[in-house]
């Protein structure tokens, strides 16, 4: 058996060096370093296991004093007996070279991705048993008699992609010729963790077209734990081959809600809970955790709509930093965006249906509630995981028959356009509701083969 806690997307920011920031952003960015104090005490109590494992973003920026702020937690965590094993990602970092670096050299202010292995060395790299070559930030660790994990570091996604998979591979398959058990960890999704992930995000994720994630679980890899989306899912693929691999996508560590992943690896089944802390050294206003870091994640929310409500161009930015979503493609629809940005700003759920012609389809308990609010809390369960609203509640209905008619009514106009899903009532059903695997709690089978 083995036991191990897993958090991922740190995004440490060091603000008493480079000052508090005003940005919104989807992580707490001032209060990370108290949030991150609170985690770490928590990992520290903890008698059950001694194996911390962190996939990446471990700094908000490559700025130098973020790396310099995180690393003494990082070795104060260690002291305190725990073991941890991390990979980096792009965050870390401020270039991948230096190439551009001018008259003056490279920026001392700034960590550049050659030194990563360096300034990190002894939290798993130190420990590595394997190393891919010519990029050492991808490595094998043993972690405890029987077990491996395979530490996968693919941030550029560039040439690398290729050879790196051919090396995962060939250790999987050693792992298993010696009786070892081999999971992995990747700071980037290999499967989308909901279903409008490939839509807005669609580079972030490893493309399922070079057949990457096929060829790991054919290989024998069952169990990948990533991060980078901030989103709680865990889902899974199977291959043609007829083997299942299954993604633990975990939230970020200093955003909503704080998770904190711990997980069993038994001989028949692996046990995912998820955790949380119950208070850090900030001024929380009487608030809860919970509530201070759902309230933060809704001022970004707030913002977004407030500005297609004012400016939204203003809204573009602010979506463009926040999600990575692509600000000139959807300029290109600034006039239908300006519009329904004003008109959904006010609209409420019961409004929507007498002005679709269906105010009977929406039951009293939703009539008031404002679309906005209703789209603000449909992408906080998709980060949080758990989508609740299946057609069978007075909300999954009323969506559903909302978008259902909207859909009939435009199916004119998107005869001869190209979707990428079959019916846009499925896909907003998707989003509200996941009736697969639960996204916080879960029993997964060990060995599966179809």
């Amino acid at each position: 058996m083995l036991k191990f806690h897993h958090i991922t997307d740190t995004h440490y920011y060091n603000c008493e060096k480079l000052g508090f920031s005003d940005d919104k952003d989807q992580v707490t960015r001032n209060e990370s370093g108290a949030v991150l104090d609170a985690i770490f005490d928590k990992l520290a109590a903890c008698g059950d296991t001694d194996l911390v494992l962190i996939s990446g973003d471990l700094c908000n920026t490559g700025d130098r004093a973020n790396s310099e702020g995180f690393i003494p937690k990082l070795r104060d965590l260690q002291r305190r007996g725990k073991r941890v094993f991390l990979i980096t990602a792009s965050h870390d970092y401020y270039k991948a070279d230096h190439a551009d670096d001018g008259e003056d050299g490279p920026r001392a202010d700034m960590v550049y991705r050659d030194e990563l292995y360096d300034l990190y060395y002894e939290f798993g790299f130190n420990r590595a048993i394997a190393r891919f070559e010519p990029d050492p930030l991808s490595y094998v660790a043993q972690l405890a008699p029987g077990y491996r994990l395979l530490c996968l570091n693919n941030d550029d996604r560039g040439d690398r992609t290729a050879a790196l998979c051919g090396w995962a591979v060939e250790q999987i398959e050693k792992a298993k010729s010696e009786g070892q058990f081999i999971f992995g960890m990747h700071h980037y999704p290999i499967l989308p963790p909901s279903p409008i992930y490939p839509l807005v995000a669609p580079r972030d994720m490893i493309d399922p077209a070079n057949g990457v994630r096929d060829r790991l679980a054919d290989a024998g890899l069952r169990f990948i734990f990533t991060g980078h989306t901030h989103m709680q899912n865990i889902t899974y693929i199977d291959t043609e081959a007829g083997n299942r691999l299954y993604e633990i996508n975990t939230g970020a560590a200093t955003g909503y809600d704080a998770p904190i992943r711990y997980v069993t690896i038994g001989d028949e089944s692996v046990t995912i809970k998820t955790e949380t802390i119950d208070s850090f050294d900030w001024d929380l206003q009487g608030k809860s955790v919970s509530q201070y870091l759902s309230d933060s994640f809704d001022r970004l929310l707030n913002s977004i709509f407030e500005a297609a409500n004012t400016d939204v161009e203003q809204m573009l930015d602010i979506v463009n930093s926040a999600f990575r979503v692509n600000k000139a493609k959807l300029m290109k629809h600034k006039l239908m965006l300006t519009l329904g940005g004003k008109f959904l700003y006010r609209l409420t759920l019961g409004g929507a249906g007498r002005l679709l012609l269906c105010p009977g389809k929406i039951h009293k308990s939703v009539k008031k509630v404002r679309v906005k609010d209703l789209l603000m809390e449909i992408i906080r369960n998709i980060y949080q995981g758990d989508e609740p609203y299946s057609e069978e509640t007075p909300m999954g209905a009323a969506v559903y028959a909302l978008v259902g008619r909207i859909e009939r009514l435009a199916k004119p106009a998107l005869k001869n356009v190209r979707l990428p899903f079959e019916s846009v009532q499925g896909f907003v059903m998707s989003l509200i509701y996941d009736g697969g695997l639960p996204d916080n709690e879960a029993v997964l089978p060990l060995h599966t083969h179809l």
